[in-house]
C-alpha cells in the first residue's frame, strides 16, 4: 500500500510538472502570437506605404511622359516657325529682287 502511495504522489508530481510546462509553452505561444500579429500589422502599414510609393512614382512617370510630349509638340511648332521664317525672308527677299529688277527697267 505504501509503495502504492508513492506512486500515486510521484505520478500527481509528474502530472504537476507537464501542467506547468504546458503553461509555460502556452505562454510562449501566446508571445509568439503577439509578436506575429504584431509584425503582419507592421508588414500591412509598410505593404500600403509601398503601395503609396509606387503610386507617386507611377504619377510621376505619367507627368515625364506628358511633360515629353509637350516638349515634342513644342518642338515641332519652333520647326515649323523656322520654316515660315525662312520662306518669308525668301519671299521678301524674292519680292524684293522683284522691285529691284521692276525699278531697273523702269530707269532704263
Amino acid at each position: 500500500m505504501f509503495n502504492a502511495t508513492q506512486q500515486l504522489n510521484h505520478c500527481q508530481q509528474m502530472i504537476q510538472q507537464l501542467i506547468q510546462q504546458t503553461d509555460q509553452a502556452s505562454a510562449n505561444y501566446q508571445q509568439l502570437l503577439q509578436q506575429e500579429q504584431q509584425n503582419a500589422q507592421q508588414l500591412q502599414i509598410l505593404s500600403q506605404r509601398e503601395q503609396h510609393a509606387a503610386q507617386v512614382i507611377q504619377t510621376a512617370l505619367q507627368g515625364h511622359h506628358t511633360a515629353v510630349q509637350q516638349m515634342q509638340q513644342m518642338a515641332q511648332i519652333c520647326n515649323q516657325l523656322e520654316q515660315t521664317l525662312v520662306q518669308l525672308n525668301q519671299a521678301s527677299f524674292q519680292s524684293q529682287q522683284n522691285q529691284n529688277f521692276a525699278r531697273g527697267n523702269y530707269y532704263q
